[in-house]
């Protein structure tokens, strides 16, 4: 299968482009703050589940979605998400429309508008759409997200019942509950690749082609597991985070396990990007919205003024390199030497007849 944009690029190509982007982007710092705005979302977020649960037609689907849950998170992060559960399932749900409600679903909205601004820096464009559209587009997602959520609990769940049945009925019900728990772990994944190809596609200020199978979708999705699993042996088995932390303890599994999903989504997009803006005859080009328009100039693009710029020294080199670019145009592969040269890069520029001597 070819991959617009690899051929082009190589696989060390990639790796260089994207090492270029995680220190121009500050990627680290970007899933430092998706993994507050996630934490932020997360219980508003659960609280709206909780209230959708009663229109599902399974007994027990909040038990069902913690079962699933906790075999994919930290044990003492899932402690925290099922006490938070519980004491919302033991409570009086509110209705559909209420206030409270409505609250729960903007907060949980922040954790996806935060990743949209992620997004529009690594496609190298300033957000356009106006401000009721891009809010509005998070709480969608937001919407979606919990359906999608909710509809594979209740799938796992009524697929578990209605395949124990058949295989009760013909007498293999014992090979059936191996093959079905080991079928949960592809099922997910999948679940989980189309809801980061649904991300990549809509939140970015990028016109996109949907595509459920993308170099970034199958990147994230595979590291998300392999970290997910990794980090949560590492918490249960050689961290100790209550000796550090105290009380707690549970609460920074929960963040550095929202930092690495924070961290895996970006760099996922940011692949999808360096593969489009490089694809030669496809894709749009860095700074353009759609294929085939126009970037804008270098001054409108985030890239002008990279986070990276503040904390590292080759991203604030690059970022002076494009400034020295759109101040001087053709003079500036001039200037550029001449600072170079002279180690000031406040110097001024030498004359035309000092450059050919």
């Amino acid at each position: 299968m070819r991959i617009p944009g690899l051929r082009e690029l190589g696989f060390r190509g990639l790796a260089r482009k994207l090492y270029q982007h995680w220190t121009d982007h500050a990627v680290t710092d970007k899933a430092a703050q998706l993994s507050y705005y996630f934490l932020f979302s997360l219980f508003p977020f659960f609280f709206f589940l909780v209230s959708l649960t009663a229109f599902l037609p399974v007994k027990g689907a909040t038990d069902e979605m913690v079962a699933r849950l906790s075999a994919i998170m930290p044990e003492a992060a899932m402690a925290i998400l099922k006490d938070r559960l519980d004491s919302l399932v033991s409570v009086q749900r509110p209705k559909l429309l209420s206030f409270g409600l409505a609250v729960a679903l903007w907060s949980a909205s922040r954790g996806i508008d935060s990743l949209r601004t992620a997004l529009n820096l690594g496609y190298d464009v300033k957000e356009t759409r106006p401000f009721w559209k891009t809010q509005g587009l998070a709480i969608a997602v937001t919407v979606l997200s919990a359906i999608l959520v909710l509809a594979s609990v209740a799938g796992f769940a009524l697929g578990t019942s209605a395949g124990g049945w058949l295989a009760d009925r013909l007498g293999v019900e014992r090979f059936y509950a191996v093959a079905w728990s080991w079928a949960r772990w592809p099922i997910t994944a999948l679940l989980i690749m189309f809801v980061v190809a649904v991300l990549y596609y809509v939140l970015p200020d990028a016109k996109q082609e949907w595509r459920y199978i993308t170099p970034g979708s199958v990147t994230a999705t595979l590291l998300w597991l392999l970290a997910t699993w990794g980090f949560t042996q590492y918490a249960e088995h050689f961290g100790n985070y209550n000796t550090a932390y105290g009380s707690i303890g549970g609460v920074m599994v929960l963040l550095i396990w929202l930092y690495i999903t924070g961290l895996v989504f970006v760099l996922g997009g940011e692949i999808n990007a360096i593969l489009e803006h490089n694809a030669i005859g496809e894709g749009k080009t860095a700074g353009a919205h759609a294929a085939g328009e126009v970037p804008a100039p270098p001054e409108d693009r985030p890239s002008a003024a990279p986070p990276g710029a503040m904390k590292d020294q080759a991203a604030a080199q690059r970022s002076h390199v494009e400034v020295v670019q759109r101040k001087h145009g053709r003079a500036a592969p001039r200037v550029l030497e001449h600072e170079r040269r002279t180690g000031n890069p406040l110097a001024p520029p030498p004359a035309d007849g000092d450059a050919r001597h």
